[in-house]
């Protein structure tokens, strides 16, 4: 996304690092209904008929919009439509691990990142996460303080581990990132409360083959809005697709985000075949699709793929993009109409489909269920705890020598050292695509964690996961030789890689490295190393030294990691399982992650470490494949792994004489 939005009628504060637009004190609720008053003209017409079949409501509905006001409404901030007796309505909000208000100063619960939680894999726990940010998001709709609609989750693949946006995904495997889908899109837009409609519209993003922000690679460049994602039908159909299949069939999501890049030669948002034959036609997908911000504008501004706006207007109206996040298709389909390039029933159609969702999330119905849910919701203590469970059950556990862990109850003195422990770290995390404020207004960190169980010192000696600064490691070092016990806070945040900026290094910097080794020499006995980060960071140092006793693989929880403290000190037992192929450090030279081939192969790209110029005089990369499921090489650790407290013994209690 891009923080381009257009102004609102109202004072706003901008969130800088994210570009998400939050309102600050509204005049009057986010959302209103012109339905609710009998004495008002609007509440005799049959769009506010809540016995009137939903397809004839929302054809009166679309019918009495002017042509300016129908142009409008192709927008994300739609509106205002004085027709309906409508203020705008903004499509854009998130809620990829807690509600983000679009109203300042609102404290809702931070959940862990998917790449946490979906190492649970646990259904029930992505269903009930999805049903508990659903459940806060409509609590503070009815306090007019949110809109209805939210731009998540992603469901990309994490087919690269340098990908800037892996924190947001449930892993590297189709299956189980549609599985990730099903249960939380069902979890956020179905209440019991009221099965007739939905609490609030998820969308399932980016569809297709988006796993690449922006990297430079052999002297050229790639981003998001110019690369054609060159890919075999394959690797589409068996990678790449189907976790927005099951996200559609399974989840039966009301929303779809068309992404910026093209595949195959045609821009995801000007791509029949994709959002009408496949989405629409194969998998029975009824809600509405979002462009990517800007994503319209890239079909003739970045692609090149029309001559004219107009006729890009042409090509995503008719591929079936029905809001265009941004400006570019309400500013260009007046020319459009004028021109003869579409038709007032192109639009129409468009406004069918987002009409249809705002009719289901109940914008125009008499108050149900729904509209009953408190403030109280928000916040509560049932959904901290579910939040702090999230993250002590995506906790995974990949080297534990000699029971280093877990940690004994006896009040240690334990040193928690490490560029990942500054609670600042955690409250930009928190905030990416999450809440702006966290439950109690204090974001906690695994210092916070820990001190739950034990007193607690810190020292990061190093500054930050890419600092070369190495001038505290001896003050951690001098801790680290007095404490009982020692936790080290370790590996990647958002300044390593996030939207618009993708990872670079597979490895620990070197003063981590060098702080690794020096704390676990000092230490009394074996450490303890939390590993935080999304990108599938080669932990071999960790692994090979002798004097590291225990290594949890955390991915990103956030303020959730409270929970982390359950599982350190033996109140839970881990029970994660990784989502991410832990490559070897030479991964990151093989192969380009401009190159979207999963199986090995030939690559169309060179090899990364090639440093002749022009790139075209290096030699092309050999594929070594990617994923659990392609990839030739020998990992660091597999796919799927994860070990317990405890020990499991597998026997055959009966088996059939025959098989067949």
């Amino acid at each position: 996304f891009r923080p381009h939005m257009p102004a609102m009628l109202w004072a706003l504060v901008w969130t800088s690092e994210l570009g998400i637009a939050v309102v600050a004190n509204p005049p009057e609720p986010l959302l209103q209904n012109p339905c609710l008053d009998p004495a008002s003209p609007f509440a005799r017409m049959p769009f506010c008929n809540a016995s009137l079949p939903l397809e004839a409501r929302v054809r009166d509905a679309v019918s009495r919009l002017t042509t300016a006001e129908k142009i409008a409404a192709l927008g994300s901030e739609s509106g205002p439509l004085p027709s309906l007796g409508l203020p705008n309505y903004n499509w854009w909000s998130e809620g990829t691990h807690g509600v983000q208000p679009r109203v300042d100063g609102v404290e809702t619960t931070v959940f862990a990142f998917p790449i946490t939680t979906a190492m649970a894999f646990d259904r029930a726990l992505w269903r009930k996460t999805g049903g508990m940010i659903g459940r806060e998001a409509r609590a503070l709709e009815n306090e007019g303080k949110a809109w209805s609609s939210y731009w998540a989750p992603v469901i990309n693949l994490a087919r690269d581990p340098r990908w800037g946006r892996n924190v947001e995904t449930p892993g590297e495997d189709p299956y189980l990132s549609g599985e990730y889908a099903a249960a939380f899109v069902q979890g956020m837009q179905e209440s019991p409360d009221d099965p007739g409609h939905l609490q609030v519209s998820a969308c399932c993003k980016h569809y297709v083959a988006n796993s690449l922000d922006s990297s430079d690679v052999n002297g050229v460049h790639y981003d998001r809005d110019h690369i054609n994602v060159n890919l075999s039908m394959q690797d589409l159909v068996d990678s790449y697709l189907p976790p927005f299949q099951t996200c559609v069939e399974m989840g039966r999501v009301s929303g779809l985000m068309c992404s910026y890049n093209a595949v195959n030669g045609v821009p995801s948002c000007a791509n029949e075949w994709l959002l009408g034959t496949l989405a629409r036609h194969e998998w029975g997908f009824d809600g509405y699709i979002t462009a990517d911000c800007d994503a319209d504008a890239d079909v003739f501004n970045t692609h090149h793929y029309t001559a004219t706006p107009e006729e890009a207007v042409r090509a995503v109206l008719r591929a079936g993009t029905d809001v265009d996040c941004g400006s570019f298709v309400p500013q260009n389909a007046q020319a459009a109409l004028d021109k003869g390039l579409i038709t007032m029933a192109d639009i129409e159609a468009r406004l069918q489909m987002s009409f249809k969702v705002r009719m289901r999330l109940s914008h125009f119905d008499p108050h149900g269920p729904l509209d009953r849910i408190p403030r109280g919701a928000v916040c509560s203590r049932h959904a901290q705890a579910l939040a702090e469970d999230g993250a002590a059950r995506g906790a995974t556990l990949v080297k534990n020598v000699g029971k280093a862990l877990p940690l004994a109850d006896t009040r240690p003195t334990v040193a928690v050292i490490g560029p990942l422990l500054n609670a600042s770290s955690y409250r930009y995390l928190s905030q990416y695509y999450g809440p702006n404020i966290p439950c109690g207004g204090r974001f906690m960190s695994l210092a916070d964690a820990v001190a739950l169980y034990a007193p607690v010192r810190t020292a990061t000696g190093v500054p930050g996961p890419l600092s070369d600064d190495t001038g505290g490691i001896a003050a951690a070092v001098a801790l680290a030789a007095m404490a009982d016990e020692v936790v080290l806070a370790v590996g990647t945040d958002l300044s390593v890689a996030i939207e618009g900026h993708d990872g670079v290094d597979i490895t620990f910097s070197k003063a981590q490295l060098q702080l690794i080794e020096r704390v676990a020499a000092a230490a009394k006995k074996p450490v303890i190393a939390v590993v935080l980060t999304a990108i599938a960071l080669d932990i071999s140092p960790l692994l090979s030294n002798p004097k590291v006793g225990a290594v949890i693989h955390a991915g990103q929880m956030g303020s959730a990691i409270l929970g982390l403290g359950r599982v350190l000190f033996g109140k839970q037992s881990p029970a994660g399982r990784l989502i991410q192929t832990v490559y070897p450090a030479a991964f990151q030279n093989e192969v380009s992650i401009a190159d979207f081939g999963m199986r090995p192969g030939l690559s169309p790209f060179p090899r990364p470490d090639c440093t002749l110029r022009p790139p075209d005089r290096c030699p092309r990369a050999l594929n070594p494949g990617r994923t659990h499921r392609f990839y030739t090489g020998v990992p660091v650790l597999p796919f799927g792994f994860g070990l317990s407290y405890t020990t499991f013994k597998y026997t055959v209690v009966r088996a059939p004489r025959l098989v067949g």
